[in-house]
């Protein structure tokens, strides 16, 4: 069965999109993730930038969690990733949106890497609008249809993908070291 990207979610954390002007650069102000901070699943940590305090504070409805996923809504259009525990409290851009999955429906590994789907992905393309400059409203997001198997199978599926996750992990480490290696 499917169900409206809407009904996945926390119910008091509908998917919303972040911060609409951050203001300059701060050294030891709030980070925000913006759509170029996303790649290969990650968010690119070194990349954040930082806001005060108080214009994070004024958009607390797009504060994240840990567990949340992060999905650009501008430009890159599709690209998701999980927020990990060291970015809990991060906010988002105009561009970004949360989608904050809810734990007795979805479980958050299943939910990322089913957005992260070729049907999904071509769904959201197709609700996207704009020739040169592309973007999906949150509107048209929070009705994107995604197929919902149960829970115990989703559970299967999120543990397979957390053990690939770490055998892949220790192979970019070992390559990285091995590169580093033969350079040297």
């Amino acid at each position: 069965p499917e169900k409206p990207l809407a009904e996945v979610v926390m119910p008091d954390k509908i998917i919303t999109y972040g911060i609409v002007q951050a203001g300059p650069p701060q050294e030891d102000g709030v980070p925000y993730i913006r759509t170029g901070d996303i790649a290969n699943g990650k968010i690119l940590v070194d990349r954040l930038l930082r806001t005060t305090t108080e214009i994070a504070a004024s958009y607390e409805r797009s504060c994240c969690s840990a567990g949340d996923i992060v999905m650009s809504i501008r430009a890159t259009i599709g690209t998701t990733a999980i927020v990990p525990d060291s970015l809990d409290g991060v906010n988002l851009t105009q561009g970004t949106a949360r989608i904050s999955p809810d734990h007795s429906v979805v479980t958050t590994e299943y939910l990322h890497w089913a957005i992260k789907s070729d049907g999904i992905q071509m769904k959201i393309d197709r609700e996207a609008k704009g020739a040169t400059f592309r973007e999906i409203t949150l509107t048209r997001l929070r009705d994107i249809p995604v197929p919902v198997p149960p829970l115990e199978s989703q559970c299967r599926f999120s543990a397979m993908i957390k053990s690939y996750e770490v055998q892949r992990d220790l192979t970019e480490t070992s390559l990285r070291r091995s590169e580093g290696l033969f350079g040297s």
